[in-house]
Order: structure tokens, then C-alpha cells, then sequence
């Protein structure tokens, strides 16, 4: 009798635990159902304000977006947003918005003064061919992209085994440097060469990333944001940070552009290194987190200042990483903090849209410069526009 009643109590207690988790779902279904249509709300009213679709949104001030030219590394976020409202409504207007703020990327194809040409075209060019119907368009898109993907490779180092960065606001004589934002340029070289089978990218976008997890990240796990490497030898002369705290510490936004890198150089090559690679980086950042699930801007930092945009970064390359992982602990694992950190980011502490013409409050741009602390940007809102995408795409049927 004890056996059986053991048996039952059980049974009960796991029929239990998937009510809950049952419950759990439903009730994050219908905040990120809510936070979708107050979204889509905010971006057909935002086009408005900003109007002229050669000016593009880079922070928030006073519930109002401040523009940058298309010279500027955000600018093709804008339009980034616009694309993924027209994926999760597939309402026109939207692919009519998302044009607009691509059209104005296009002369940067040719800019070889930018390490973030994967940013501005993969975020536009890169999702128009994703997601418009209109053959002709996406047609147009491709050799757009590609244009700027050729470009890009030009920043290639053979004997350091990156591609350099466009800035270093401590340049060390003799030296080149190269930043962990790099990460999130790949992207457009992998994509390029599968079009075009140029193999000469897609063995710059591999080389890049496996000198990145070799000479960027501690032994702890942290990560520097910059390395300096010589100029003829390609040797490590200086890591550090720029935007971080101290040298020593991990920068939480450089750190998600880690995760987010190692999960699309998974999705090209199929290499189980990355996919190790992006675990253990997320398994660093999730460890790091603040109490309500969100990154601060630093992870050693005393100030532990929030940075919306790191966790909307992580939160979708986690949506991304657990399609690749199979049903198990491991899986559910990644799964719940990606939906722990969406939830904390559509609460009413992070999330404003439909108040303003953001989306998401609290990001941090340059911490000790003083510059967009604590402020909307839109590099926040395009990947919160992707987490809720790739959330909708995996739960919402």
C-alpha cells in the first residue's frame, strides 16, 4: 500500500509540475502577445516622428529619438525593427517602413572605414532578402549586401587573423586593433559566401572567430573588448577594454556580442566548437546577471548599472542556440533564461514603447564618457524586436 501510495504521490506531483509549467507559458505567452501589439504600435508611429529616412534613430531623449547619418554605426537598426514588425504581423505598412530606412543604408556599401558593415546591411539589406515577397527587391538586396560584404573583407589581417577595427581610444604605436563588436560582422561574410560561394570570406568570418575565442576570452570566462596586435608580426601586444570599467573586467554588452558571434558561426559552419564556445559565453553571462534577470553594464563594475541592450542580445542568440540543442536539461536550461531575461525586459521597468517612440529604457552606450547612459537605443530595440520574433516563431503558432 505505501509502494502504491508513493507511486501516486508521484505521479500527482508530476502531473503537477506540468500544469505549472503549462501555466508558466501561457502566462509568458500573453505579456510578449501584449508587448508585440504595443510594439508594432509604437514603430508605425516612431516612422512618423523621425520622417526623413535618411536620418536614423541611435538613442532616445525625452521619448523622441536622436538621428545619426548613415555614416554611423546603428543606422541600420531602424530598419532592422521595421523588418522583423513586417515578419510578426505581415502587414504591408510595415514592409513599406522597412524599405524606407534601407534604401538610405545602401551608399555605405562602399565604406572601408567601418568594421560594422555586417550591422548596417545584414540588419537591412540582409532582412529584406529575408523576409520581403517582392522578388524583384530581394533580387536588388543581394548584390547589395555582397558589395558590402567584399568591403568589409578588405579590414582582414592574414598574419593577425582578424579583421581590424575601426577605432581604438588608447592606440598603442606599432599596433592594429581589433574588438569583440566584430563578432556580429561575421554574419554577412558567411552569408555572402553561401550565395556566392566565395570561399575566401566565409575562411575570413572562421579564421576571425577562432582568434577571437583564443586571444578575447579569460580563463574565467570574462572577455577583453579590445586586442592590440602588432602590426607586421600579428602578435598580441595589449588586451584591454574601451567601453568597459577597468581593463580587467567584462563589458556585458561586448560579452553578448560574443554569445550572439559563436551562435551565428554555428549556424554557417556547424562546427560543435562554437556551439561549446556560445554555452560557455552565455553560462558566463547568465552567472553575471543582476537580480532581475537583466546584465549590468559591467560585470565587475560596482555600479551595476543596467544594460537592457546586452540582454536583449543574449535573449535572442538563446532562442537561436536551444533550435540547435536536443530536447533535454540542457535545452530547457537555455530556454529559461532566454525567457527569464525576455520577461524581465518587457516589464514596465524596461519596457516604454507605446509611450515613447522607443522600445526598451536603460541601455548603456559609453559608461565612463557619460554618453547614452541609462538611455533607450536602438540597437536594444532591434534585437528585443528579434527575441519577440524568434520567441513567436518557437511558442506562438
Amino acid at each position: 500500500m505505501k509502494k502504491t501510495f508513493a507511486a501516486l504521490s508521484l505521479v500527482f506531483a508530476s502531473i503537477g509540475f506540468l500544469v505549472c509549467q503549462g501555466c508558466a507559458r501561457r502566462e509568458m505567452n500573453a505579456t510578449v502577445e501584449k508587448t508585440i501589439a504595443t510594439s508594432l504600435a509604437t514603430l508605425r508611429r516612431s516612422a512618423a516622428s523621425v520622417d526623413d529616412s535618411l536620418c536614423f534613430p541611435s538613442h532616445g531623449k525625452e521619448g523622441k529619438w536622436k538621428v545619426k547619418s548613415s555614416a554611423n554605426w546603428v543606422s541600420g537598426f531602424y530598419g532592422g525593427c521595421q523588418w522583423y514588425a513586417y515578419a510578426i504581423s505581415g502587414d504591408s505598412v510595415y514592409d513599406s517602413l522597412a524599405r524606407r530606412w534601407t534604401m538610405g543604408i545602401e551608399k555605405e556599401k562602399y565604406n572601408r572605414n567601418t568594421h560594422d558593415l555586417g550591422f548596417r546591411f545584414m540588419c537591412t539589406f540582409g532582412n529584406g532578402i529575408r523576409f520581403s515577397k517582392d522578388d524583384a527587391f530581394r533580387s536588388y538586396c543581394g548584390p547589395v549586401r555582397d558589395t558590402a560584404s567584399v568591403t568589409l573583407s578588405h579590414r582582414f589581417l592574414p598574419q593577425a587573423g582578424v579583421l581590424s577595427s575601426d577605432w581604438d581610444n588608447e592606440p598603442v604605436e606599432g599596433t592594429v586593433p581589433c574588438v569583440i563588436d566584430i563578432m556580429m560582422n561575421l554574419e554577412i561574410l558567411f552569408e555572402t559566401a553561401l550565395s556566392t560561394g566565395d570561399r575566401r570570406l566565409y575562411d575570413i568570418a572562421v579564421s576571425h572567430a577562432n582568434t577571437t575565442w583564443k586571444d578575447f576570452v579569460r580563463p574565467d570566462g570574462g572577455t577583453y573588448h579590445i586586442v592590440r596586435y602588432d602590426a607586421v608580426t600579428g602578435e598580441v601586444r595589449d588586451k584591454g577594454q574601451l567601453q568597459g570599467d577597468t581593463k580587467e573586467s567584462t563589458w556585458s554588452r561586448g560579452h553578448a556580442w560574443l554569445v550572439y558571434g559563436m551562435v551565428v558561426a554555428y549556424r554557417y559552419t556547424k562546427d560543435p566548437a562554437y556551439l561549446e564556445y556560445a554555452k560557455k559565453s552565455a553560462d558566463y553571462f547568465i552567472a553575471h546577471l543582476n537580480e532581475d534577470n537583466v546584465a549590468p553594464w559591467d560585470f565587475q563594475s560596482g555600479d551595476r548599472q543596467p544594460d537592457a541592450s546586452a540582454s536583449a542580445v543574449v535573449a535572442s542568440a538563446l532562442y537561436e542556440m536551444i533550435s540547435y540543442l536536443p530536447e533535454g536539461k540542457e535545452r530547457k536550461h537555455y530556454s529559461e533564461w532566454a525567457d527569464k531575461m525576455l520577461l524581465a525586459l518587457c516589464g514596465p521597468e524596461y519596457f516604454i514603447g507605446g509611450e515613447t517612440d522607443c522600445l526598451l529604457d536603460h541601455s548603456v552606450q559609453y559608461y565612463h564618457l557619460g554618453y547614452n547612459v541609462g538611455k533607450p537605443s536602438i540597437y536594444a530595440d532591434y534585437y528585443f524586436m528579434e527575441a519577440l520574433y524568434r520567441y513567436k516563431s518557437l511558442y506562438l503558432h
